[in-house]
Parts: structure tokens; sequence; C-alpha cells
């Protein structure tokens, strides 16, 4: 060391000295020291240090000291790249019109998205339709109605609960191929249903395969998209939520409004969208690498980032297996190699419990699921928006929904262009806010008797407008608080928790809705509590960050290292 006490950031290994570019990058250079040199020579003498360059080194006059061999051959050996890194080089190496086997993933995610809001809107319409209200409901509407509309949630919040867990333990893509298959099936029986008691079943198992399909759907989305435009493509995913409910109001209007057709013709149709999206993302959809890294699985997460690196065009130097297993060390595939049912279970509990430990119980569990809630309860009303309007004299309810459904696209369009500049924190803020402030509006307008029905649908479109925002805002900041081995469980039980408040919504507004007024403000309420819930718990806006493989918690040989400005690299 005594040859090299001028050097900066030197670390002795053996007969070998390893020097370090101040950004992280090696230089390696193999120094022969068999003794030291005579106390009456002084080493410094002989020895010129380099600070300028890309490099923190030495250069060495070999002559002077017989004892040292010259510095011969250096060799630049970079750090290993992290899969969001690499993603992000992948991403920004190629143009955009290369990105066109990236978008046909985000299709196949989005049309998934759009199956679970054809599954949960179609309820809506069929509740209304007087053919099912004389079939199915024999008058009481109220009770027999609300029970069909909480059953979905009743599924949903189970689902989301066992799918989330189990994702984190047998892969993000498997159990959204699942609850795909299950919301096909489901709708398809929904539609073959003789009496209450069997719709109400059918519909909690479409509940059970939708809460299977949110969990993944988000975990998946965030850990295949490059970390400087995560917040984009979320977003994006998300936003075919509207593109499900605009086509649920479609087929409403011919299949009701047009040709007055049965409502089980409606049921089977709404099944299509996730049976369509089962066979996309089956073909398009490859699992998430840093799933398969963090369970030991070292090729499959190589093979799987390169693909997606593939999908953005970029042709340059692919992840090998070694930068993979650098950065998951000592996995050895512990939790992928479970058989029996009871350590699936086991593990799976065990995740829900990691939740609520001190390390993410305040800073990440507690307010993501108090934001779900409010956001949830809030949002119940759409589900009655078309009673809403007939009870306030609108006309041409099926046409009315459309726009209703429709005045969700300037919201995501929005949401899109501002969720990675302005931060995820921030946009649902004032998306909360702006969708309490309408319904307050919408409350004021309903109450007065003097509104005349286009000002209704106005105050109803712009609440629906800013509440897509607050959606889209809290799929990210779920996705990307926790840690990759609880990621799809935490969003789970975030998802269990809303469905828990949609149950509690459908009564309160089955029960409010000849008070329309009073409904508005009571929604109007859930959403100015979810607004300051970030702020008030001081929640980490985590926008253009890389993403955090395991929780303090986490398997001895996780890393937490992964949690710090892509910028700052």
């Amino acid at each position: 060391n005594s040859y090299l006490s001028e050097t900066e950031n030197v670390a002795s290994v053996d007969t070998h000295y390893i020097l370090a570019r101040q950004d992280g990058t090696a230089l390696v250079s193999t120094v022969q020291v068999p003794s030291p040199p005579p106390q009456n020579q002084s080493p410094q003498s002989h020895l010129t240090t380099t600070r300028n360059g890309p490099f923190v080194g030495c250069t060495l006059t070999p002559p002077s000291i017989p004892h040292l061999t010259p510095l011969t051959t250096m060799t630049k050996q970079p750090l290993p790249r992290q899969i969001d890194s690499f993603y992000d080089e992948a991403y920004h190496s190629a143009s955009a019109s290369s990105r066109h086997a990236f978008w046909l993933i985000i299709l196949a995610l989005g049309i998934a998205n759009c199956g679970d809001a054809t599954e949960i809107s179609c309820m809506n319409f069929i509740l209304s339709n007087k053919g099912f209200q004389e079939e199915m409901l024999e008058g009481d509407f109220k009770k027999r109605g609300a029970l069909i509309a909480s059953s979905i949630f009743v599924g949903m919040l189970f689902g989301g609960l066992m799918a989330g867990a189990y994702s984190d333990r047998v892969g993000r893509r498997p159990i959204l191929l699942l609850g795909l298959l299950m919301n096909a099936i489901s709708g398809t029986f929904s539609a073959l249903s003789v009496n209450v008691a069997m719709l109400c079943l059918c519909r909690m198992g479409s509940g059970l395969g939708v809460g299977a399909v949110v969990s993944s759907l988000i975990t998946l989305t965030t850990e295949l998209s490059p970390p400087s435009h995560r917040g984009f493509y979320v977003t994006v995913v998300a936003a075919f939520w509207t593109v499900g409910s605009i086509f649920v109001a479609l087929l409403a209007m011919v299949i009701f409004g047009q040709y007055n057709a049965s409502w089980r013709i409606f049921a089977l149709c709404c099944a299509v969208p996730s049976a369509l999206a089962f066979i996309m993302v089956y073909i398009f959809v490859p699992e998430s690498a840093r799933y398969l890294a963090l369970h030991g699985k070292y090729v499959e997460a190589t093979k799987s980032a390169n693909q997606v690196a593939h999908a953005f065009g970029y042709r340059g130097a692919p992840l090998d297996i070694e930068e993979v297993q650098s950065l998951f060390p000592n996995r050895g595939g512990s939790l992928v190699q479970m058989t029996s049912a009871k350590e699936h279970v086991t593990q799976a509990v065990q995740g829900l419990r990691n939740l609520y430990k001190p390390e993410l119980r305040m800073s990440t569990t507690i307010p993501l699921q108090l934001i779900w809630l409010t956001l949830s309860f809030g949002s119940g009303l759409c589900g009655w928006i078309t009673t809403i309007f007939e009870n306030l004299n609108v006309s041409d309810i099926y046409f009315t929904s459309l726009v209703f459904s429709a005045s969700n696209i300037p919201g995501n369009i929005i949401a899109s262009l501002y969720m990675d500049k302005i931060g995820r924190n921030t946009v649902l803020k004032w998306s909360m806010i702006l969708s309490a402030v309408s319904l307050m509006i919408f409350a004021n307008a309903a109450g007065s008797g003097k509104a005349s029905p286009a000002e209704i649908v106005f105050y109803a479109c712009a609440f629906h407008a800013f509440l897509v925002g607050g959606w889209c805002a809290v799929s990210c900041i779920s996705s990307e608080m926790f840690p990759t081995d609880v990621r799809s469980t935490g969003v789970g039980a975030c998802a269990a928790v809303g469905r828990i408040a949609a149950i509690t919504a459908s009564f309160v507004n089955g029960a409010l809705v000849d008070q329309p007024s009073l409904l508005l403000l009571v929604a109007s309420c859930s959403m100015l509590v979810g607004a300051f819930t970030p702020f008030a718990f001081g929640m980490v806006d985590l926008a253009n960050q890389l993403l955090r493989d395991t929780s303090p918690h986490g398997t001895k040989g996780g890393i937490i290292k992964n949690c710090f400005p892509i910028k700052g690299e």
C-alpha cells in the first residue's frame, strides 16, 4: 500500500491492486511486489500519481525499483448492469419507431385491463335493464340488486389477497393468465344463470379472476417498463379501463337500446375481452425478469430481460447471466422449489405478514390501503350512475353512459403526460381534490332541482375525468412502493381493502340512490380524505427511480440498494 499511498480508491487483494474509477467502473492492474524496497529508498520518489483523465490511478517508473514489475496491462471492467438500468439503456438507444414489439406487450396487458373493466361495468347496465329486473330481481331492486352488485367485489377481495400472495411465489404471468381464464369462464356462465344465487356465484367467480388480474397486471407492467417512462406505460395500461368502459357502453347501446335484446346476450359478449386478452398475454407477454432473478432462475431472467430489450428495438450488447447473478446472489431457487400446497400457503401468509412489519407498515402499506379504500368508495357510485341519471330525469341513458365513460379519455391523456414529470403523489392529490369538488357541484345541482340534464351530465363527466387520474397514480404508487419480493402481495392486499370499500359502497349507494345529493356528498368526502393521505404519511415519490428488489426483512442475500434516481447513476 505504501507504493500507492497517493492513489484514490485503491483496494488491495493479495498481490493485485484494483484501481477504481470515480464513477465506479473498475480498472484492474496486476502489480507484483515480492519484497519491500530498501529502507533508504523512498517509494514516493518513483511514483507519479495520475489524477487527470478518465481513471484515477498511477504511473510507475520501473527501472529505479528492481523489485517492481512494470504496469503492463490495464483492462476496463464495467460494473454489472442492473435490470432497470439495462431497460433504460435499451429503451433510449432505440428509435421510437422500432418499439412496435413492446407496444404489443402493452396492448396485451391493456386488453387484460379492458376485460376487468368490462366484467365490473357490465352489471351497471344489466341491473338497469327492465327485462333483467322482471326476470331476476322480482321487484326487490334494493336488496337483490345490491347483493348481485357486491358479489363481484367479494370475489375480488379474496382473489386479490390470494392471487397477489401467490403471484410473488409462482410468478406474475401464470396468475394473470389464470385470472383472465376465470373471467372468461365466469362471464360465460353468468349469461346462463337461472336465479339470483347462481348469478351471484358466477359474479363472485368473475371477482376472483378480476382480483388475480389486478394484482399481477400492475406488477408485471411495472417490472417490464423502463424506469424513466414507467409512469407513462403503467398509465397507458390503466387507460384501457376506459376502453373497456366505452366498449360496454357501446354494447349496451346496441344490444339494449337498438335491438332490445336479452341481457344474457349482453353478459356473454362482455366475456369476450378477457378471452382475447388470455390469448394475447400467452403469446406476447414474458415473465418478469426481476421475479425470475429474485427466485434464482438466472437463465430465464436473462432471456426475459433481453426479450424485453429486443422489443424496445435494442440491438446492443445483451444482458448476460453473470450480470444478473451478481446482482441477485445466493438465491439458489429456494422459493421456486416448493412443491406442496402447505409450503405455498405458508409462504403466502408470511408475505402478507411482512407487509405489516415496521419497515413497511406506516411508510407504505397503511397509507396505500387508505388511499385504495377512499378511492374505491368514491368510485363506487360509477356502478350506479345510470340509476342516478334516471332519478334525475336524464334521457337516453345508454348514450349518456357512453359519454360518461368517454370522459375518462382526457383524464388518461393528462395523467400519462405528467405522471413522470410532476410525480405520482402530485397527480393523485389534484385528481382526487378535483374529483371531490366536481361531486360537490354535482350534488348541489342534483339537490336544487333546477339543473338541466346537460348540466347534470357535464358535472358527472368532470368527476369521471378527474377520477381516472387518481387511479392511474395509485396504480403507479402501489407497484413502485412495494419491493419485488412482496410487490404482488402488497398490490393484492391494497386492492382487497379497496374491495371492502366497494362492497360497503354498494350497500350505501343502494340505500341512498333515491337521495342522489347525499350519495354524491358522501363520495366527495371520501375522495378528500384520500387526496391528502400521501402527504400526511410522508410517502416518498418514486418517479424515475429504480425498483427495490427485497424488503429489509426479505430473504438473506437479497439487495435493497436499487433505490436511487436514474439521473444519479
